[in-house]
């Protein structure tokens, strides 16, 4: 929860030339800011892959035992460290074993099961929890003073108190993807077949926002689904429209509509053809309505 967030405060902590940190004011807070600080390294996955391999260990080999650019430290974070393969962690462990006083190393993770104990039980282990929505409000009315009430309480309903995520749904792309969950959920519980069939030929998606298109259709349908139990917490659709859906299908149903997505979702995320995956999902779910 936030784990990008906390580790990009840090380090601008970290290298911050001034007080308190981070100031936000000198040299090395506008470098931060605008993503060239010569001491800052970000490691993820490359795009559509579903691994991080080796390789990423020895960029990171490359320069973590020289000294610092500017400051007196540099900077590593490595996102998704759970897709690190066991090649990568044992060859991570030496950083571990033999840490350089001028580097620190963050590795981010979502399944912290993932990781080989050697590497969890050499390291400092920090619990992120989620943000309240209401200070997931305030922080998005601030960053975002131009943007509507009804924008900030979707993005606040859907970001599950990850601030980072909050951030990203603001974005214009989120936006696209989210009306296309919606234009997708019409189709669906208006029964429309040739467009669920045909949906996707023209969007183009590639992983990462197929990945995000069906999450967002995930939470979407999940609503639908308390809204058939009488539950509340809706997390992308307001009462009225989850409830107006409910009306229009049965349990069974919207239940194989939320296991059908996530299913898709898992087959993308591991590396299926993304058109294939996505229209089985739509032949699928028109054979059931």
């Amino acid at each position: 929860v936030g784990k990008f967030t906390f580790a990009s405060f840090a380090a601008n902590a970290i290298l911050c030339g001034g007080e308190p940190k981070p100031c936000g004011k000198c040299p090395d807070c506008v470098k931060f800011a605008a993503g060239s600080h010569p001491d800052l390294f970000v490691f993820a996955p490359e795009k559509d892959a579903s691994q991080l391999t080796v390789n990423v260990v020895r960029e990171i080999k490359k320069s973590i035992y020289l000294m610092p650019n500017e400051g007196a430290k540099k900077v590593y974070i490595i996102r998704d460290g759970q897709k690190m393969n066991v090649q990568a962690q044992n060859a991570l462990l030496k950083f571990f074993e033999e840490p350089p006083e001028s580097a620190v190393l963050f590795v981010l993770t979502d399944k912290r099961e993932a990781l080989l104990p050697t590497v969890i039980s050499r390291g400092q282990i920090i619990t992120l929890y989620p943000a309240s929505n209401a200070d997931v409000k305030a922080w998005l009315r601030q960053t975002f003073p131009r943007k509507t009430d009804e924008e900030i309480d979707s993005a606040v309903r859907m970001c599950e108190g990850i601030p980072g995520k909050a951030l990203s749904l603001m974005e214009k792309r989120f936006s696209q993807i989210r009306a296309d969950a919606e234009e997708y959920a019409r189709a669906v519980f208006g029964r429309d077949g040739f467009k669920l069939l045909s949906f996707f030929k023209s969007k183009r998606y590639d992983r990462q926002k197929a990945k995000d298109f069906l999450l967002m259709l995930f939470s979407l349908f999940s609503d639908v689904l308390r809204a058939k139990e009488r539950t509340q917490n809706y997390t992308f659709l307001d009462t009225e429209q989850a409830v107006s859906y409910a009306r229009q299908t049965t349990e069974r149903k919207i239940t194989f509509l939320a296991e059908r997505t996530l299913a898709a979702f898992e087959e993308i995320d591991g590396n299926a053809n993304i058109n294939l995956a996505l229209t089985a999902m739509g032949a699928d779910i028109n054979s059931i309505l």
